[in-house]
């Protein structure tokens, strides 16, 4: 059961069908990795606390601890171009390591909160240890060399994977789980469009990396709880448009081709 302070922590998710309990309970347990510590990545990560992963409720004796555990990968520092869309960051984190400075504002959420930080950049070397035992990953990086690599750990490791991105006054976003074997990679969709998802070339507005941000969390908060029973959907790979308020998905199919998932 859950103890009286988690319920009122966690009141108003706990209300959602979706969630629930033994949802909650699922949260707390889960090992989270989240790559990246930018407009998404901090993002996200606020709202992943804030919901109660890594949360360690040991508040009894005769309860099983929680077990979770959220990991912060990055190796950049706090730079001022930030604070325009990273607004877990201000002008005291100046120069700092994001993943020192991202833990510090968490912990004032949360204190107990069960945080690993991996404060390098990740790439194809790293990456088998960084995932370990991982109950999902969320991509939010913003280099399409360092999505593949994560998607073919991913892949190769059945690790569920939660990819988002924005650009000028777009975002864009997939689920992807190997595990099913329904629908292709990150692999795949490069194949079959050009990607243009990089802020530093193409411009981008704050709120615009919210928008994917808070989707992405949404999504990864909604499969930790159920798992195999989740509201979401894997292998749609959605584009917004933020100025328009449009949103267009499409299913994307494994690549018969497809040297990671095939």
């Amino acid at each position: 059961m859950l103890t009286h302070q988690e319920i009122k922590r966690y009141s108003r998710q706990l209300l959602l069908d979706d969630i629930d309990e033994e949802g909650q309970r699922n949260i707390a347990n889960a090992h989270v990795v989240i790559i990246g510590l930018g407009g998404l990545g901090s993002v996200a990560a606020r709202y992943l606390i804030g919901a109660g992963v890594a949360a360690q409720c040991k508040a009894r004796a005769t309860a099983p601890s929680c077990e979770g555990k959220l990991t912060l990968v990055d190796g950049d520092t706090v730079d001022v171009s930030n604070l325009q869309r990273q607004t877990s960051y201000n002008e005291m984190h100046l120069g700092e390591l994001k993943t020192n400075a991202l833990k510090s504002e968490l912990q004032k959420v949360n204190p107990h909160a069960n945080i690993e930080l991996k404060s390098r950049f990740a790439d194809s070397k790293n990456l088998h240890t960084i995932i370990q035992n991982a109950t999902c990953v969320l991509d939010c990086t913003d280099n399409v060399t360092v999505r593949k690599a994560i998607n073919k750990v991913c892949v190769s490791a059945k690790v569920p994977l939660f990819i988002a991105s924005a650009s000028g006054l777009t975002w864009q976003a997939i689920n992807i789980n190997s595990a099913l074997n329904e629908s292709g990679c990150y692999h795949c969709l490069v194949s079959h469009i050009k990607v243009n998802e990089n802020c530093i070339s193409q411009g981008i507005l704050g709120p615009v990396v919210g928008m994917a941000a808070c989707h992405q969390a949404t999504q990864v908060l909604l499969y930790l709880a159920k798992k195999a029973h989740a509201n979401i959907k894997w292998g749609h790979y959605i584009h917004a448009d933020a100025a328009q308020g449009k949103m267009q998905s499409f299913f994307l199919p494994p690549s018969a081709n497809c040297e990671v998932c095939q």
